[in-house]
């Protein structure tokens, strides 16, 4: 068994950037640099840029159902605070 450098080098930058390890822009510009210096070639560069356009529309729906979770649980509590608030007043004291 070989050791496959170009191998080695595409799945890092796939793996760095799916851990969090380094930004998208930075692996980016990492297979730009292998590229050029014949260490990986054109189809692994479209590899790394496909995993990191899949790793970015994942972060987006993340963050797009977080926000929309916070959203939800802003309302319930304003409601609860609403009728907390309404069952405390009382309203026949006020003339």
């Amino acid at each position: 068994m070989s050791f496959d450098l170009s191998e080695f080098l595409t799945e890092g930058l796939i793996s760095s950037v799916n851990n969090g390890l380094i930004p998208s822009d930075l692996a980016t510009v990492y297979a730009g640099n292998y590229l050029v210096k014949s260490l990986i070639t054109q189809a692994q560069v479209t590899q790394v840029s496909d995993a990191i356009t899949a790793y970015k529309a994942a972060q987006a729906e993340a963050t797009a159902k977080a926000s929309k979770e916070a959203q939800k649980v802003a309302k319930q509590t304003d409601s609860s605070l609403a009728a907390q608030t309404e069952s405390t007043v009382d309203h026949s004291s006020v003339n």
